[in-house]
């Protein structure tokens, strides 16, 4: 019995060690990582993120503006400012929409991919020597883990965006599906 207590305790230990300390500092790295290809990209912090939630949105389809309102949660107006951004450091161009006049389109400038994957080669040449310490069991246990974890992120974000429960301040912007790169029409805006 003093062995199963004990046990519990380890995995308990270990579990507030992966959230409160390894995961933290994890996201941290993450995000002054991704903070540093940004600059050297000459964009701002999330930027450089946002350019690849287009990147990938636009491999099933015209991104317009209203999409990424959708997708990412900011307000028109954040939309409009990380596009402004994006487009006057080359990464993006707003094109007419192939198939309704009244819409722009998103469209990655695929010409600076090689630009962007050249600064993440030395980190992903580490990243295959760090991988390369595990067996092939444990590499398939921490991808289902990522997974999890993605997935887990994922509702939290919808969780907190979604509206607010009686008594909390109300959620700014509506629920999205962070890895979900459906789209809806955005509606023509009516004259005044």
């Amino acid at each position: 019995m003093a062995a199963k207590r004990t046990s519990a305790k380890a995995v308990s230990e270990l579990v507030d060690s992966l959230g409160d300390r390894l995961g933290r500092e994890l996201s941290t790295q993450s995000v002054l990582f991704h903070q540093a290809i940004a600059e050297r990209l000459g964009l701002k912090g999330t930027d450089h993120k946002y350019l690849d939630v287009i990147r990938r949105a636009a491999e099933a389809g015209p991104v317009t503006p209203g999409d990424l309102v959708q997708l990412t949660g900011l307000t028109s107006g954040g939309v409009t400012g990380v596009l402004d951004r994006l487009e006057t450091a080359g990464f993006v161009r707003r094109v007419e929409h192939p198939t309704d006049r009244r819409q722009l389109v998103v469209e990655p400038v695929v010409e600076r991919y090689a630009e962007i994957g050249a600064l993440f080669a030395p980190f992903r040449e580490r990243w295959a020597v760090l991988c390369a310490r595990y067996s092939l069991a444990e590499l398939q246990l921490i991808c289902g883990f990522f997974e999890q974890a993605i997935a887990l992120m994922a509702e939290e974000i919808a969780r907190m965006q979604g509206p607010a429960r009686p008594g909390a301040a109300p959620a700014s912007v509506p629920p999205r599906a962070a890895t979900d790169v459906k789209r809806t029409k955005a509606r023509p805006r009516r004259a005044p």
